[in-house]
């Protein structure tokens, strides 16, 4: 178990420190700019890890749209989000869920907002979500500014 908390404390750290800065003030105006050490899905598809621009395509919507771009514009994904009422962050951040060495794009939180956009699980997420449940080895990543 201690192992399992080792190794989460340790990519999240690792997260951090290969992040490139994200800026934004609202959802709706910026987009954030990050470096993800990490390949990662975006609904059924599978981005590289790299240098990547979120963006909201529909910042007027009540139904945001996110899309995922990697700055060499070769890699590319759009996904639907939900908002999510919390408390406002002093810091950009993108979390992903973690089901083994699969890691699954999950929410953008913009710094100073009190929404964040929670992505929609694919069809692979949940089946992933649903196999580490069992056994037990369920873990968050966030890559912070």
């Amino acid at each position: 178990m201690k192992r399992y908390l080792n190794t989460a404390i340790a990519m999240i750290i690792l997260a951090a420190a290969f992040t490139a800065g994200a800026y934004a003030q609202t959802a709706g105006a910026q987009p954030v700019v990050a470096n993800i050490p990490f390949d990662f899905n975006v609904g059924a598809k599978t981005l590289p890890a790299g240098k990547y621009t979120i963006t909201v395509v529909n910042p007027a919507s009540d139904r945001k749209v996110l899309q995922i771009r990697s700055s060499d514009g070769h890699s590319a994904a759009i996904t639907q989000t939900t908002a999510i009422t919390g408390t406002a962050s002093e810091r950009t951040k993108l979390v992903f869920h973690r089901y083994g060495d699969h890691y699954f794009f999950a929410q953008a939180k913009m710094a100073g907002d009190t929404m964040a956009l929670a992505a929609l699980k694919s069809k692979a997420e949940r089946a992933q979500s649903q196999a580490v449940a069992r056994a037990g080895k369920s873990i968050v990543v966030i890559v912070a500014e």
